[in-house]
């Protein structure tokens, strides 16, 4: 936001606003307000370079929006200058400037999939999580980690990755380090079920750099973890039974095939 005030006594009529662009940056536009009495451009594309008249006392106001190049790290300079109209004088000439200075952090867009090897798995069964860790850019992402809680009825058995290194039994930490634009890793996690019920797994990632879109940095595998199938157990007095029903009906039998002559 760049504001141009007149302090008068005189108006200035014919002054000139220029706000060259700042290094790397190439796309902008602006828009201009003026006070009553005032007038300015009421749009722009590009630098502001704009001829203006502005009353004792009155303002101007600019808003110029600037498109930051993919990669365009460091600082961002930005220099505005108004300069009266000829043949005037400014009796303050060093307020005539303004600077803003912003650093400009890279960013990248990491990318976390995750998906299970099985819905369906049986209680005592193993289960493997498959985990990848993108880099979509356009910057390095620096300092990586990949967190994954595990649910109650899952039991860690094993992690391997092919970028860093993995730890944790209850909470799988991975810490990938660095990926460049494009790269990934992969996190192989195997674990086993303890007992049934649906399981929701989810696993999240992390970085130094500012993310554009940091709901995909969260992947959730979901799967169904079933039961054993039981035989239900017989009292004494049931098995007994069982046993005499089954000799009544051999003896049966017994007797269609041979009987008496």
């Amino acid at each position: 936001t760049i504001v141009v005030s007149n302090a008068g006594p005189s108006d200035a009529v014919g002054a000139t606003v220029s706000d060259p662009l700042p290094s790397g940056v190439t796309t902008a536009s602006w828009i201009c307000t003026a006070t009553a009495g005032s007038s300015c451009a009421a749009t722009g594309t590009g630098a502001i370079a704009d001829t203006v008249t502005v009353r004792s006392g009155g303002m101007l106001t600019y808003t110029l929006t600037l498109t930051i190049p993919a990669g365009r790290t460091g600082d961002l300079v930005n220099t505005v200058a108004v300069a009266p109209p000829a043949g005037v004088t400014d009796p303050t000439p060093d307020d005539d400037t303004a600077t803003d200075t912003d650093t400009i952090a890279p960013s990248a867009d990491l990318v976390v999939t995750k998906t299970a090897s099985s819905t369906v798995v049986s209680v005592g069964a193993e289960l493997e999580f498959r985990i990848t860790v993108r880099n979509l850019g356009p910057g390095t992402a620096t300092e990586v980690v990949l967190t994954d809680p595990l649910p109650s009825r899952l039991l860690f058995v094993d992690v391997s990755t092919t970028h860093g290194s993995c730890s944790g039994t209850t909470t799988v930490t991975c810490v990938l380090g660095a990926l460049d634009p494009g790269s990934q890793a992969e996190i192989l996690l195997t674990v086993r079920a303890l007992s049934p019920g649906s399981v929701a797994n989810t696993a999240t990632a992390t970085m130094t750099e500012p993310d554009p879109t940091p709901p995909n940095n969260v992947s959730t595998a979901p799967c169904d973890v079933q039961g054993l199938a039981t035989v239900p157990a017989a009292s004494e007095a049931g098995l007994l039974a069982l046993a005499l029903l089954i000799a009544g009906a051999g003896m049966l039998l017994l007797r269609r095939a041979f009987p008496a002559v």
